[in-house]
C-alpha cells in the first residue's frame, strides 16, 4: 500500500510539474556595441568631453602627428562624456577602436586611449599586432602608475601626456 502511494505521489507531482516552463536566472552581458553609437573620428585627439584646453589640443595633436610620422604608429586619443547605456565601457572602446582602425591603412599598428572622466573610466585598446609589443599588462601599468596619479587631481593633460611618453618610449 505505501508503495502505491508512493509512485501516485511521484506519479502527481511530474503531471502537475509538466506545464511549468523551468527558467534558469543567467546573468544577461550587455549587448555588443553597434557602429551606430560612434562618434565620427576628427583626427588623433577627439576630445568629445572637452577636457582639454584648443592649446592642449594642439600640442597633442603635434606630438602624435610627429610620432605617426617618424614610427608610422598611430595613437588615438579619445574622451567621451557618456556611451550607449546598453554597452560596458571596456567593450564600447575596444569596439570604437576597432571600428576607426579597420577603414585605416596603418598596418594593425595602432592604438586608441579611450577615457571618461565624468565616468572615471580609461582603456588603452590595441591592435593584434601593437599588443605584441604593448601588452595589456604593461598597458594597464602605465594606466595606473603614469595616468590615474595625476588623473586623481584633476591634471588630465598631465596624466595622458607622462602615460603617452611611456608607450611612445616602449613602442619604437
Amino acid at each position: 500500500m505505501r508503495r502505491f502511494h508512493f509512485i501516485f505521489l511521484v506519479l502527481s507531482f511530474f503531471i502537475s510539474c509538466k506545464g511549468v516552463p523551468i527558467t534558469a536566472q543567467t546573468r544577461q552581458e550587455k549587448p555588443i556595441v553597434t557602429t551606430t553609437a560612434f562618434p565620427k573620428q576628427i583626427g588623433f585627439v577627439n576630445d568629445f568631453e572637452n577636457i582639454f584646453t584648443e592649446e592642449q589640443k594642439t600640442q597633442l595633436t603635434k606630438l602624435l602627428t610627429y610620432y605617426y610620422e617618424n614610427s608610422f604608429r598611430e595613437i588615438t586619443v579619445v574622451t567621451l562624456d557618456s556611451i550607449p547605456n546598453t554597452a560596458a565601457f571596456g567593450k564600447y572602446a575596444i569596439a570604437l577602436s576597432d571600428h576607426w582602425n579597420k577603414s585605416k591603412n596603418n598596418n594593425e599598428n595602432a592604438l586608441t586611449i579611450v577615457m571618461s572622466k565624468s565616468m572615471r573610466e580609461i582603456r588603452i585598446s590595441t591592435t593584434d599586432k601593437t599588443r605584441l609589443s604593448l601588452t595589456d599588462d604593461f598597458c594597464n601599468k602605465v594606466i595606473n602608475e603614469y595616468m590615474i596619479p595625476e588623473f586623481k587631481k584633476d591634471n588630465y593633460y598631465d596624466g595622458l601626456l607622462f602615460g603617452l611618453n611611456e608607450i611612445i618610449v616602449k613602442w619604437r
